[in-house]
């Protein structure tokens, strides 16, 4: 092996073999193992882009092996020149210009060289400052829109040819002549974008990277928002209505109005401000639009914009009392004052807790409760044409009373009589409450503690309206009662007995009613007499007049009524008769089966009795 050896140093060395064997065998040279192929220098850079106004480290070596020096390499697009050739066996320079480095080694004498290194290509950094800008430059982007960035170098005072580099949320571009860099947006696409510039004669010097823009894309497509002023356009005039997308900005706008016929585009706005006015009644959306290519966001919701009609819409009740209480039926008429030609309507209610839709009926009926008081309006509109309208009616006040005033014994009295007034505010047994009554609009007892108030009637000017009011101490809360209509007749009213029949049949018995012509809250009493006796036979608590006799006799009746009682006149006497059952036969004298005029009959009545005798 090792004679293989020597004839290869023989061979680089150009002696003998003899005369280098002989030396080596004189001076005891040792053997050393060779190692077959030819060595390649490795170059490392400290950095591979130069600062502005700085430097980087090379180092060049040969694997593990000693006693290399070195030789340095460098070229540009233009030529490739040896830079360098160091003594020094430390294998480390430093370099300030850019460009593509390569190294090798070399040693011994004659001298013997590895091959040369792999490349390195060296960047410096150029002073100049690289802006990255949006166009548009909204802060808010939307997934599918398109942007633009451009990357500008701040240059000094000669123009330099640039070309550009970018690096993106997802990657980074090659050099390019192009200065920007277009693409649509995704939900991916969210992150910071930089770019770098160098000049073109130059590939292997470049400014640093630029700070970072931070694109932040917004996922979904936006919707616009239409608000309308109003959604009523009074008599000859109009509405603003406002279109805007969100927070972003940038937006230019498109109107579009339908009515039952047709949908059009009425208007692109290529104004940013999204204020349009509006005169004519109908269904409006819009949409925002921007960039280029342009990008539309959804259409906003509908609004529906009704116009004003001058016709006059008046709201009627029935029935038309001033008060209403809970629990009775009121029916509501919308009516239409119209001018010359006859139009067919439709209907819409507004009330105390609700609104209703469209109706080809002009009434509303409902039934009153405690919640129902308040205005109640409407408004109409041709049937032909559902966005054009009256303006709502004049408010139609429904007070429905939950204060409640009462009067015993009733509402029609008689001079002398007492009448009992009970002002019940409803509240349970709340006691804050003071009371005060009314009689025409006006007060004739104040305000006090007492709910209740009894009056004595004493001319027919007592009649009239009365209601009570009642307010809570220390509060402004007043309650409203009914209006209660009390009528006061002159003179003593009288009873009128009315008897079912006034035979009592064998075995049975009659009825007789009392009354007190159309008044109410009477009770009665009854009164029999016959030929020794004049009795009061019964009074009746109950309100109904009528009892049932089974013996014959004279009757008659009052009514009575009130605290103090007061009392009616008696009625007229009723005779009521009873049927005994005794047989009665008509016997005649002579019997003879033919009489004539002129001769004279007599006729018995004969009773068939019992045991006694009976006159």
């Amino acid at each position: 092996m090792w004679v293989e050896s020597f004839t290869t140093l023989n061979q680089i060395f150009k002696f003998p073999f003899s005369v280098f064997y002989e030396f080596i065998m004189d001076n005891a040279f040792p053997l050393f193992p060779l190692t077959a192929g030819k060595p390649r220098a490795t170059l490392t850079p400290g950095s591979t882009i130069i600062p502005v106004g700085g430097s980087v480290t090379l180092t060049c070596s040969v694997g593990s092996s000693a006693g290399w020096k070195y030789e340095w390499f460098r070229r540009d697009p233009n030529t490739e020149v040896q830079m360098r050739t160091d003594d020094q066996q430390n294998g480390v320079i430093r370099v300030s210009q850019g460009g593509i480095y390569h190294c090798r080694g070399r040693r011994g004498n004659p001298v013997y060289y590895t091959d040369k290194s792999d490349d390195v290509t060296i960047e410096i950094t150029f002073s100049n400052k690289v802006v990255v800008k949006g166009r548009p430059s909204w802060p808010q982007i939307f997934s599918g829109e398109t942007i633009s960035l451009t990357c500008e170098v701040q240059e000094g005072g000669e123009t330099t040819e640039w070309e550009y580099r970018w690096r993106g949320a997802n990657q980074t571009t090659q050099w390019t002549h192009n200065n920007y860099w277009i693409f649509r947006v995704s939900e991916s696409s969210s992150g910071d974008y930089r770019c770098k510039s160098r000049r073109r004669d130059d590939s292997y010097s470049s400014t640093e990277w630029s700070e970072a823009f931070n694109l932040s894309a917004s996922t979904g497509k936006p919707r616009a928002t239409l608000t309308p002023g109003s959604t009523i356009i009074p008599v000859g005039g109009s509405v603003t209505l406002t279109c805007s997308v969100g927070s972003s900005a940038g937006w230019k706008y498109e109107w579009f109005r339908r009515d039952p016929n047709t949908e059009v585009q009425m208007r692109t706005d290529d104004q940013q401000n999204g204020v349009i006015r509006v005169s004519q009644g109908g269904i409006y959306h819009c949409r925002g639009r921007r960039g280029n290519p342009v990008y539309y966001t959804d259409k906003s919701d509908d609004v529906t914009i009704e116009i004003t009609f001058s016709n006059k819409v008046v709201v009627k009740g029935r029935p038309s009392w001033p008060q209403i209480f809970s629990g009775e039926t009121i029916s509501l008429t919308c009516e239409v004052q119209e001018g010359g030609e006859t139009t067919e309507w439709e209907y819409r209610w507004r009330g105390a807790n609700q609104t209703t839709q469209w109706t080809h009926n002009n009434y509303w009926i409902f039934r009153v409760s405690e919640s129902s008081s308040g205005d109640y309006t409407c408004k109409s509109r041709r049937r032909d044409d559902s966005y054009s309208s009256t303006e709502w009616s004049e408010a139609f006040n429904l007070s429905a009373s939950n204060a409640v005033l009462t009067v015993e014994p009733s509402s029609t009295m008689f001079i002398g009589e007492t009448v009992s007034f009970k002002c019940d505010m409803k509240e349970g047994k709340h006691t804050g409450w003071e009371y005060k009554l009314m009689k025409d609009g006006r007060a004739f007892i104040p305000y006090n503690r007492y709910k209740n108030y009894r009056k004595q009637m004493k001319s027919t000017s007592d009649t009239g309206k009365y209601q009570c009011s009642g307010h809570m101490k220390k509060s402004h809360y007043t309650k409203n009662s009914n209006t209660v209509s009390l009528t006061v007749l002159a003179g003593k009213p009288r009873a009128t007995l009315t008897p079912g029949s006034t035979i009592i049949p064998v075995g049975g018995s009659v009825t007789l009613t009392c009354s007190v012509g159309s008044s109410a809250g009477w009770k009665y009493e009854w009164f029999r007499r016959d030929p020794n006796t004049d009795v009061q036979i019964r009074t009746d608590d109950q309100q109904n007049g009528v009892i049932r006799v089974s013996q014959g006799g004279i009757y008659c009746c009052r009514g009575r009524r009130g605290n103090p009682v007061y009392y009616t006149d008696k009625s007229d006497d009723v005779t009521i008769e009873i049927t005994f059952s005794n047989k009665v036969v008509v016997k005649g004298r002579r019997s003879w089966p033919q009489i004539f005029s002129g001769e004279t009959i007599s006729l018995t009545c004969e009773v068939q009795e019992g045991g006694e005798t009976t006159e």
